[in-house]
């Protein structure tokens, strides 16, 4: 069968690109019917990629044809490439998706196109003049269609400046939309000895990926480099960054500090009416940081006994973010219980997240509730949804409640 190659020669065809990158169109009758995509990751020479990871990242249509993140980074599905390359990504929704490089800003490739039989799919998203979000690879798979020896080809990215942005405490500035002049001064010497100096200024907004990254490439020449970032009324400049033809700098930082926004306040004791107890949220570092400052307070991980204190909860903590909750995973098959010591009577599992088997390893697994419907899902230490969890609530029983404690 002879190979169809699709390549960008005018708008008309990146407006079909945009919309049309392998779609094949999904049934919403059949939502629920998850699928697949597998294959191998090739560099420039052809040969396998090991190690890399790559993510799915769910999408939607927005206004004038750009596409918005549907849901939060620590649900995309994810992996990394074995040696050879190869990978496979189970459990997709049948929508709107992106296959991505991961951090999407901060890997060392940009993604150049996707070979699915004899069609090749190339993305126009790191061209000159192009916004990065602007012809990505998005595409739908139909509900329980499964994608095989799929080939994706990555390169070496042309002339760039990668940046990040933090807060004093490392914490990535996450999805944000900044502001960048990039001042640029250029040497050139002709034929006859004459040089010429040549310098600009280009303002754009940027957003940050899912790790407080952002990119901007060059026009393909040798220049210094100077970047003022600005971010709600803070504004911050690079030393000056030198670039040959042809070279990348990578490690540009900057660090937002008195920003009043380095972490947020811990909250206050709320007392139940329903049953006296006292609950309060609080920011941690892992599931065992959480119940540690918990211990400290003479308190425990909140323990859920029935759906009313769930959906008083629910109600009380609205966040768009996941929480940790007082239960872990049983080892040799002990009963399940709260941190509190309570037995658990009550359930409220995010479909798929009840751990069929439990086994000696488990026990590692803690549970949080899950950052928008505040179902219950198991997430291990090597989840990639174990960075995302920086909140916990704690409860503390009425006995153990003083007055100044609690917000009434």
């Amino acid at each position: 069968m002879a190979r169809f190659k699709i390549r960008i020669s005018n708008f008309i065809v990146i407006f079909i690109i945009i919309f049309l990158t392998f779609v094949i169109i999904s049934d919403n009758n059949a939502e629920n019917i998850l699928s697949s995509i597998s294959g191998r990751v090739l560099d420039e020479n052809g040969q396998g990629v090991p190690d890399l990871l790559i993510a799915i990242k769910p999408v939607k249509f927005g206004p004038h044809i750009s596409l918005k993140q549907r849901t939060p980074f620590p649900i995309w599905l994810r992996t990394l490439t074995d040696m050879d390359g190869n990978f496979t990504i189970k459990n997709i929704d049948p929508v709107s998706s992106q296959l991505t490089l991961f951090p999407e800003h901060g890997s060392d490739f940009e993604l150049q196109s996707i070979e699915i039989g004899d069609l090749t799919f190339y993305s126009i998203a790191f061209r000159r003049a192009m916004p990065t979000w602007f012809g990505k690879l998005t595409f739908s798979i139909e509900p329980g269609e499964h994608l095989e020896n799929v080939i994706v080809n990555i390169k070496t990215p042309r002339m760039r400046i990668r940046g990040r942005v933090l807060y004093e405490d490392g914490t990535p500035l996450m999805n944000e939309e900044i502001s960048l002049s990039i001042s640029s001064r250029s040497t050139q010497i002709r034929e006859g000895g004459i040089t010429t100096t040549s310098s600009g200024t280009l303002g754009r907004n940027f957003e940050t990926d899912n790790e407080g990254y952002f990119v901007t490439y060059s026009q393909d020449e040798a220049a210094n480099y100077k970047i003022s970032m600005t971010y709600k009324g803070f504004t911050l400049q690079s030393d000056t960054i030198v670039l040959g033809e042809g070279e990348r700098h990578d490690e540009l930082v900057f660090i937002l500090k008195n920003t009043k926004k380095t972490k947020k306040r811990e909250s206050v004791w709320v007392v139940n009416p329903a049953n006296g107890n006292a609950y309060k949220k609080i920011q941690c570092y892992s599931c065992k940081d959480a119940k540690s400052k918990a211990e400290s307070e003479n308190a425990y991980l909140v323990a859920i006994n029935d759906e009313a204190e769930q959906k008083w909860l629910q109600g009380l903590y609205k966040d768009r973010a996941f929480f940790w909750i007082g239960l872990r995973v049983p080892v040799n098959d002990a009963p399940w219980q709260w941190d509190s010591g309570q037995p658990l009577t009550y359930t409220n599992w995010r479909k798929g997240q009840k751990p069929d088997n439990i086994t000696t390893n488990s026990g590692m697994a803690g549970i949080a509730m899950e950052f928008s419907s505040k179902k219950w899902m198991t997430i291990g230490q090597n989840s990639p949804f174990s960075r995302a969890v920086k909140q916990a609530i704690i409860e503390k029983d009425k006995e153990n409640i003083t007055v100044p404690d609690v917000k009434k």
